[in-house]
């Protein structure tokens, strides 16, 4: 057994100080520790995937990340590591707790076969790991190990946690959310019949018109990547392929990590329904530099134009219930582009819907850039901002 100061001690001399997850009793220790120390950043995630995601966008941006979660939810993060981390080949230590181990202590029913296939299944994503280093001198080599791993093969690396593995940290403070929430009504801004709105194409040109010096555009999966890449492939832009839906906590992670630019994430409705819970962790965290774009057109575009929900959701009403700073909803092409040019980078978080039709250019292609190159091209040109 360890005390959490132990492995974090060894953290800090490693680089690692961005932290995310959600919770599980074995964690509890770590994520009191991280909760309530100052040299660490702890963000909380609605789920397992997005907590992925979040460690994705900040590792982009120059922050050694580390994702704590129970193995239960690495269904949830399936996704994620295997077409975001894996695909882009962005590393991150990964810390996942092992309830219903083959062997170990009696556990509740649920645990039961993930607890079988845990190992199975990291070793499925072709992730490196090993057990937790759960005594002080096994601490250092094991993040050695880890760390080379990850600088060699460009992937995660999961140290695999049994229960008591670390001793007990009960938290000392109370958590109070000194964060003002908003209660303002919102009504949707919605004029003209859905096949007379303008198109995506129209409004990537006017994202891509506006000025975005020191500004990263993340571009959800499907055709809204592929539109921007053949109308202006620029190193700011990060083509999102598969993960769908992690678009925005990956550019959370990333505006947490660069408070110094604006993030801009471009996202599609059935991609934001998909895992919607992270506008919660955008109004938790308040990143006062992300502009969060939702172009809506109420189909699945990119598998054949299968409506989605979109109809019968206000998405600017979630917004503001989700606490984001400002929202803007329109179907007018100079209002969005109104809107866009008012987003200052220091008063987010900001959304902003333009309503769309379906469609997209008959001819339209794809990046001709592998997603790991996009990744090194985008990496690198925030290395030198």
């Amino acid at each position: 057994m360890i005390f959490a100061l132990d492995f974090f001690n060894e953290c800090q001399k490693f680089g690692f100080k961005f932290f995310t997850g959600t919770p599980c009793s074995y964690l509890k220790p770590f994520i009191n520790f991280v909760i309530e120390s100052p040299d660490f950043n702890f963000i909380d995630a609605t789920n397992e995937g997005d907590a992925i995601a979040i460690a994705a966008g900040a590792t982009l941006g120059g922050k050694k990340s580390v994702v704590m979660f129970q193995n239960s939810g690495l269904g949830n993060a399936v996704n994620p590591l295997s077409s975001l981390t894996h695909t882009f080949k962005i590393p991150m230590l990964i810390i996942i707790t092992h309830r219903g181990e083959p062997g170990g202590p009696p556990d509740e029913p649920q645990h039961d076969l993930m607890g079988e296939i845990t190992i199975p299944m990291v070793e499925t994503l072709k992730l490196g790991w090993e057990h937790f280093p759960n005594q002080p001198e096994l601490i250092k080599p094991a993040l050695h190990r880890a760390s080379d791993f990850m600088d060699k093969e460009n992937r995660p690396f999961v140290f695999i946690m049994k229960k008591n593995d670390v001793a007990p940290y009960p938290l000392k403070s109370r958590i109070v959310s000194n964060q003002k929430i908003l209660n303002v009504t919102h009504e949707d801004n919605f004029l003209r019949p859905a096949n007379e709105r303008f198109s995506r194409t129209d409004a990537l040109k006017v994202i891509q018109s506006i000025n975005l010096e020191k500004t990263l555009l993340v571009a959800t999966t499907g055709k809204t990547g592929r539109e921007l890449f053949e109308m202006d492939d620029r190193p700011n832009q990060f083509y999102m392929v598969g993960s769908m839906g992690c678009a925005l906590p990956f550019g959370l992670g990333m505006a947490l990590a660069r408070p110094d630019l604006k993030i801009i994430v471009i996202d599609g409705d059935g991609a934001l329904l998909m895992r919607t819970g992270s506008m919660g962790s955008v109004g938790h965290q308040r990143p006062t530099n992300l502009l969060h774009i939702l172009l809506d057109n109420e189909v699945h575009d990119s598998t054949g134009g299968q409506k989605t929900l979109s109809p019968y959701i206000s998405f600017g009403t979630l917004a503001k219930g989700f606490n984001y700073n400002k929202v803007f909803t329109t179907d007018i092409l100079y209002q969005f582009e109104n809107y866009l040019n008012e987003f200052t980078g220091n008063e987010g978080p900001t959304f902003l819907q333009l309503k769309i039709n379906k469609g997209s250019p008959s001819d339209l292609g794809r990046p001709g850039l592998l997603p790991y190159q996009v990744a090194q091209r985008f990496q690198n040109y925030i290395l030198n901002l």
